[in-house]
Formats: structure tokens, C-alpha cells, sequence
């Protein structure tokens, strides 16, 4: 199991925040500003292939699929004839604790797929073919002990 699939597991509870790719400013770009969330997503009861998503503007718990491939954990929910896929790209802060470092903040991307076969059955090259304009944003733990 990789070190960023045991922390996000550990966790078992994970937030997250992203800005959509397709609507940047670029006034706030020119200027310096940091772009503004647009998604929020909260993962719940995150188990070793499963967890339940709650999204801003969407009502209700959902279930979601949990897949480790290579260095990518993807969490992804079925939408109809498609799916979103949310995936943790990388740690990029850690906190010590007893015992040695955890990962307080994941990289992630999150995309909207039209291939709900391709992003189950491979996710890692689901993500590949990903569209540039795909949201990119952090999830953090909602409790670091």
C-alpha cells in the first residue's frame, strides 16, 4: 500500500476544494489573486475501496468507488451515463506525529468523464487523458491526530 493511500485512509474523512479549470479570471491572474474555490466535496467513511461523497450544490450522500493505481488514489462516482473522478495527485504538507510524518494536504484534480468503463476499469489512464481545463484544487484531512 502506498504511503499516500495509508494516509488518506487513515484519515477517513477527507475535504476538498477545487477551482474549476474552465472558468479562470484572468483579472484575478494579472493581478496575483488566488483563484477561488468553486467545488466542495467532503469524503466520508473512506475504506480501502469505498466512501460516500457529499458536494456543494447536490443533495445527499453518495457511494463512490476507492482505486489505488500506481501512485493515484481516485475516488469515483458514478453520474448517470458518466462519471466524476476526484484524484489525489501527491502530499504536499506534512505534520510530524508519533511515529514519523502524515500527509495534511493532498494535490488533487477532479474531471467529469464521458467513459464510465475507461475510469473503472483504468483510472490511472483515465487520468492521463484527462482535459487540461480539469479542476485542480487540495483535500485535507478533516482530523490530523
Amino acid at each position: 500500500m502506498s504511503p499516500l493511500l495509508a494516509t488518506a485512509l487513515a484519515a477517513g474523512e477527507l475535504i476538498c476544494e477545487f477551482s474549476d479549470g474552465y472558468r479562470k479570471s484572468y483579472l484575478a491572474e494579472i493581478s496575483g489573486d488566488a483563484p477561488q474555490p468553486e467545488m466542495f466535496f467532503v469524503y466520508e467513511a473512506v475504506k480501502g475501496d469505498s466512501a460516500e461523497v457529499l458536494a456543494a450544490r447536490r443533495a445527499g450522500r453518495k457511494p463512490v468507488q476507492v482505486r489505488a493505481e500506481g501512485e493515484y488514489i481516485h475516488f469515483i462516482q458514478s453520474d448517470g451515463p458518466s462519471v466524476r473522478v476526484t484524484t489525489l495527485t501527491g502530499c504536499t504538507r506534512t505534520k510530524a506525529v508519533a511515529g514519523g510524518e502524515t500527509c495534511t494536504r493532498f494535490s488533487a484534480r477532479h474531471a467529469w468523464h464521458f467513459d464510465p468503463p475507461r475510469a473503472s476499469v483504468d483510472p490511472d489512464e483515465s487520468f492521463r487523458r484527462q482535459p487540461t481545463g480539469a479542476a485542480t484544487g487540495t483535500c485535507e484531512p478533516w482530523k490530523v491526530e
